[in-house]
């Protein structure tokens, strides 16, 4: 079994689907509801919901945070963006997160598991809910972030990446380019992040840009590519945008920054 890791791991799926009505995450220690009631709530009720679920002997379930349900992304499939076989009858519907939004008192995120991205909207409105548990407890940290001058690692993920952006902006290969040739301190083999990865350096609690701007000095509040190409379409790709935290996919030819990672 591998080691426990926080939630905001992105890595290849590793599921364990052996106990009834449950899928557990060997990477991110998570354990997920398998099987959903065909039902749209409001955030409120979906918070409720998961507070009095009974499941598999378990009673401390609860609405996952953002970046907890962006890790069940699959962004090689649609319709839905999820591992079918692990979590069978997945409706391509909206989910919602227990991640408030920043700029918005009466928002929270969701996920859209039709295509793959995350988004805000209106607490009031009603989606589906899928809800999770912490199976293992992963690793107290005492800093997020450990920066140096020219790179930063995330000790959550055991991510390093570019402290700064690119200040050009380029295209899908350009970006790829542009990290395959990057070495920073003598560090080589830097690559665009996948749509997972880019992700967990989202801040949904702070205004645009919404990352940590100690760790992140200069961030744009743009749109930066990710290496995810869309399902859908040979000529799109994924790409997060800063202002608003949301993951959205384009052309392949569209100016963007990019933010390299190892």
């Amino acid at each position: 079994m591998p080691n426990a890791r926080l939630p905001g791991l992105p890595s290849p799926h590793d599921y364990d689907v052996t106990t009834p009505g449950v899928v557990v995450d060997q990477i991110t220690g998570l354990m997920w509801q398998r099987r959903l009631s065909n039902t749209f709530v409001s955030w409120q009720k979906a918070q409720q919901q998961c507070d009095s679920l009974s499941l598999a002997d378990h009673h401390d379930w609860r609405l996952p945070s953002r970046i907890e349900l962006v890790t069940l992304l699959d962004t090689t499939r649609t319709q839905p963006s999820i591992d079918a076989d692990a979590f069978p009858g997945t409706p391509n519907d909206w989910f919602w997160t227990s991640s408030r939004a920043a700029d918005e008192p009466n928002a929270a995120w969701y996920v859209y598991f039709y295509f793959g991205y995350p988004k805000t909207d209106d607490i009031g409105n009603t989606f589906s809910v899928r809800c999770v548990r912490t199976a293992r407890q992963p690793p107290a940290l005492a800093t997020r972030y450990e920066m140096q001058a020219d790179d930063v690692r995330d000790v959550a993920t055991g991510l390093r990446w570019e402290r700064a952006p690119t200040t050009q902006t380029m295209s899908f290969d350009g970006a790829r380019t542009y990290c395959d040739g990057l070495n920073v301190d003598g560090r080589a083999h830097w690559r665009v992040p996948t749509l997972a990865e880019l992700l967990t350096l989202v801040d949904e609690r702070a205004p645009a840009p919404m990352i940590d701007r100690t760790a992140f000095p200069g961030a744009p509040a743009d749109a930066v590519w990710t290496s995810s190409t869309f399902a859908n379409g040979a000529e799109l790709a994924w790409y997060v945008r800063f202002d608003r935290g949301n993951g959205l996919y384009g052309r392949l030819i569209e100016p963007f920054h990019v933010r390299c990672v190892l």
